[in-house]
């Protein structure tokens, strides 16, 4: 019996190996000397979610069916957003010496930080379905369709915002310190820590579709829990996401071309 092997390009292999080994990096560095390792990317946004449990349902005695699931269910791929925007936004000035010494296409370093990101995200699934099973739900179908999609998407949307930061930041070093401001902003102007059904109905339209993180925060928070994927609201996150990334792209190649010499 003869056996086939896929042929893949010398060049493809050489580049896949060093994404390969630019994400293996990124996940093992940022952690290496402390205790927990990798398991602060879990804790940092269960940390989170106590205060806001604390904040809205102790404190404030605002009541929420299953609040730790709601909030968590948002809050984690926020946390995967958030993290990688953040460190793309130094990426290329923290490799100035990699990218003066070898050739090697800059982006990768972006998408090897969104990559690394998305792993921490995958680990944060089985908290989610221990959760989910706790208030006595249950997953089904609909995870294994709708969770590859929501990953597809929001790797392609926090590619762009991430090309876009990365780039700006090089010419205009206290753009660091707007992107900071900007997450913030976004963390409360994206239906996280409140019901997208709460906001005023005249400001639902510019919510919905000026920012395609609600959208796309809502989707992973019907899927956790109601296990209802929303097919209406996928044209939107899926167009406002190839929107930012499209856009972060064009950003990139045009400023990209003289980062060399500015860096």
């Amino acid at each position: 019996m003869t056996r086939h092997r896929i042929m893949i390009p010398y060049n493809l292999r050489r580049e896949m190996d060093l994404l390969w080994i630019l994400t293996q990096k990124e996940i093992t560095l940022q952690y290496k000397r402390t205790s927990l390792g990798i398991l602060w990317s879990l804790l940092n946004p269960l940390l989170l979610a106590l205060v806001f449990y604390i904040a809205f349902t102790i404190i404030l005695k605002v009541q929420i069916k299953d609040f730790p699931l709601f909030i968590l269910s948002a809050l984690f791929p926020w946390t995967w957003f958030a993290n990688s925007v953040n460190a793309s936004t130094v990426s290329l000035i923290s490799n100035k010496s990699l990218i003066k010494k070898f050739p090697f296409p800059k982006h990768f370093l972006l998408i090897s930080n969104v990559l690394s990101q998305g792993v921490h995200f995958l680990f944060s699934l089985p908290i989610i379905a221990f959760l989910v099973y706790y208030y006595d739900k249950t997953p089904d179908m609909s995870w294994l369709i709708g969770i590859p999609i929501l990953l597809l998407i929001q790797f392609i949307l926090t590619m762009g915002a991430s090309l876009a930061v990365s780039v700006i930041n090089v010419y205009f070093m206290d753009f660091q310190f707007i992107v900071a401001f900007l997450l913030t902003l976004l963390f409360w102007i994206t239906p996280i820590v409140y019901q997208f059904d709460i906001v005023p109905e005249v400001y639902r339209f510019w919510f919905m579709y000026a920012n395609p993180l609600t959208s796309l925060m809502s989707l992973w928070r019907e899927l956790f829990m109601s296990n209802i994927f929303r097919w209406s609201w996928l044209p939107i996150a899926l167009l406002g996401s190839l929107a930012v990334f499209f856009a972060g792209l064009l950003i990139f190649r045009s400023l990209g071309k003289r980062v060399d010499e500015v860096i």
